[in-house]
């Protein structure tokens, strides 16, 4: 499911393989930075937090996909799409 979400995400914003990927890393926080419209969290969310992480969310029609990275790397290391049951949106 989180490939197949990344793919949607990735031929939405029109990535190209070669933006995608080296031969080590997944996606590089670059190309994310450049193809994808998103906001960064000051923390990841709990069950995706820890060292060494940093995470970005997106938001596709109703689902908000949280996308971490490897600080050392920039690499990305997983993903989590929360549906529109699964999480609130607060503004200050």
């Amino acid at each position: 499911m989180r490939v197949f979400l990344f793919l949607i995400i990735a031929g939405m914003f029109g990535f190209s393989q070669a933006a995608l990927a080296d031969d080590h890393c997944a996606m590089s926080y670059e190309a994310f930075e450049q193809g994808v419209p998103h906001t960064d969290l000051e923390e990841c969310p709990g069950m995706l937090g820890g060292s060494g992480k940093f995470c970005r969310y997106s938001v596709v029609a109703e689902i908000a996909t949280v996308f971490v990275f490897d600080e050392d790397s920039s690499c990305l290391v997983t993903t989590k799409a929360f549906y529109e049951d699964d999480f609130v949106v607060r503004f200050k």
